[in-house]
């Protein structure tokens, strides 16, 4: 879809809809109620798989409508989730990206990914890619209270370290930083150093949001599974139609994060990339 960020980057492709990694904050589950599903259960259990994605990627990418412009792959589900699997799109989209020698970012949370690295190898040859995994914590605890079958903190460090051995860019969405389970400052600074010995290359922040359609799946799975003073501090930071955090702590967090990575050489992301156009 065109649009969809300022900047280099142009355009997003999504090969699935509905997500089995079921992370209960996802912003995602409000486009499953536009398809007539309900934004709980039926977002991770009821899924839509393009599996014609390669193809009519090819034929988009022939017209040359993306010009220097970044695609985005799974930016809102995980295009390496369990379904992919079975599917396996994501090799055919990469070859049609590297034979057009078009740009791209990669943001999974799956060590599925790892299958894929000669692929990603041979794409880093032909033009700028970037694989982003997304990581808010490295407790696995966190993990499954919060994003239950998404592959383990270790895993997908270990997924960052096998991509740079490779040859291959890539950078951590420290995201979603949950207030008042991964945000302590020593947490955060524990993240970012590990990112940093796995050899990610930039990091982008950013704090929960809870989307209209996620909300109410969210605070009652929080309601279900985690302590109750933990769900309630979160139900008080989230009440009523409040979507995020107040600005001045999401800004603290962030600049806490940027810090840390900067005391080891990690650039910003929008630095990394803007490197990259840099003749």
């Amino acid at each position: 879809m065109p649009g969809a960020t300022p900047g280099p980057m142009g355009f997003t492709l999504n090969p699935y809809r509905g997500c089995t990694h079921a992370c209960t904050y996802c912003f995602a589950r409000d486009g499953h109620h536009h398809l007539g599903h309900d934004t709980g259960e039926d977002f991770q259990t009821h899924l839509y798989v393009k599996t014609n994605a390669a193809t009519v990627l090819r034929r988009e990418l022939r017209t040359g409508k993306t010009g220097d412009q970044w695609v985005m792959v799974g930016t809102s589900t995980d295009c390496y989730q369990r379904a992919e699997g079975r599917y396996q799109l994501m090799p055919g989209i990469l070859r049609a990206l590297t034979d057009y020698r078009v740009p791209f970012t990669t943001t999974t949370k799956s060590a599925l990914l790892r299958r894929d690295i000669p692929l990603y190898a041979e794409a880093a040859q032909a033009a700028n890619i970037l694989v982003m995994t997304s990581l808010g914590s490295l407790d696995d605890r966190v993990r499954r209270a919060f994003e239950p079958a998404a592959s383990p903190p270790r895993a997908r460090l270990d997924t960052i370290a096998a991509l740079r051995d490779a040859g291959v860019p890539a950078g951590v969405l420290i995201a979603p930083v949950i207030p008042h389970a991964a945000d302590h400052p020593r947490a955060l600074d524990a993240l970012v150093d590990a990112c940093a010995e796995a050899g990610a290359v930039t990091v982008f922040p950013d704090v929960m949001r809870l989307s209209p359609g996620a909300r109410t799946w969210f605070l009652a799975q929080a309601a279900a599974h985690l302590p109750p003073r933990l769900h309630q501090r979160l139900a008080a930071s989230y009440a009523g139609s409040r979507r995020s955090m107040p600005p001045h702590y999401v800004q603290q967090v962030t600049d806490h994060i940027h810090a840390r990575a900067a005391h080891h050489g990690i650039p910003r992301w929008q630095d990394y990339i803007n490197s990259l156009r840099t003749p």
